[in-house]
């Protein structure tokens, strides 16, 4: 009885716990939320009561949604990250394909090599952005003018082949061989074979991979700047700046959750793929 009553305690003090560390979490969610609905958007909100003596508008929204530079910077965000998820699945699928159900020459030293060059990051990464930099700009010099937007994709795909191919591969490795052999007795090319009988059967690598590659191009920020390419990204960092005139508090809380709504979206549906990757191998490590 004692310990049935110790544990009761325990279990009551743990959900308290949670609570207050879920609250915790919550609250710079609810700060932003609130400062994007505030009936006056030049007040930077202090204390919640604020909402009531100011009102709630949608205001804030529609100011930021009919603003060009904003919506210049949607639309540009929005190619780049579509062309970005294209280009992963084009490339990432067929490469983990082929190393999963191939074997030559220098396969592990590769695979090795991907695996070193995806978990290299901090000084590393930002040496080698800044000497892609100026790459680009000695090309530049040459009048071969690589740096524009549509060059972006392909940077962020580079970046991604590595880690994205390991993860593919092991998925593929979970898949039974018999359904390539009996495609190719049928005649298929090894795109078919691809894109045709492995493709629909992988649909949460597929996913996955879609899912990775625009959340990296869609929040990606520190190429774009470098580049000087006005990413939305750039633009909410712009105008948090001053740099692109005085934003109102209200303006630019509308403007943040905007901007991240799509990739809590994209979480929220990907929710069954995200478990069944994790149960058969592509998201593991």
């Amino acid at each position: 009885m004692v310990i049935t009553i110790k544990l009761v305690i325990a279990k009551i003090a743990l959900t308290i716990f949670a609570i207050m560390i879920a609250m915790s979490l919550m609250y710079p969610i609810a700060f932003i939320v609130a400062q994007a609905l505030i009936g006056k958007p030049t007040i930077i909100l202090i204390d919640f009561r604020q909402l009531i003596t100011y009102g709630i508008t949608l205001n804030n929204f529609l100011n930021t949604l009919m603003n060009s530079r904003f919506i210049s910077a949607l639309t540009t965000t929005l190619i780049i990250a579509s062309i970005t998820v294209i280009l992963a699945i084009t490339i990432i699928i067929p490469a983990g394909y082929a190393f999963s159900r191939f074997s030559f020459r220098g396969r592990d030293s590769l695979l090795y090599f991907y695996l070193i060059v995806s978990q290299a990051g901090g000084g590393i990464g930002i040496i080698a952005v800044l000497a892609l930099y100026m790459f680009l700009m000695r090309l530049q010099a040459f009048g071969i003018k690589l740096i524009n937007p549509m060059t972006l994709p392909f940077i962020y795909v580079s970046g991604l082949i590595p880690f994205q191919t390991w993860l593919v591969k092991s998925y593929f490795d979970q898949l039974p061989k018999e359904l390539d052999e009996a495609a190719f007795i049928d005649g298929a090319s090894w795109l078919m074979i691809i894109f045709r009988v492995i493709l629909p059967a992988s649909k949460a690598a597929y996913i996955i991979i879609a899912m990775l590659a625009f959340m990296s191009a869609w929040g990606e920020f520190i190429i774009a700047n470098i580049m000087g390419i006005t990413t939305l990204g750039r633009y909410i960092y712009e105008s948090a700046a001053g740099q692109v005139g005085v934003m109102e508090p209200g303006t630019f809380a509308a403007a943040s959750l905007i901007y991240g709504t799509p990739i809590i979206v994209l979480f929220a549906l990907a929710q069954r793929y995200i478990g069944e990757a994790y149960r058969l191998g592509i998201a593991k490590g």
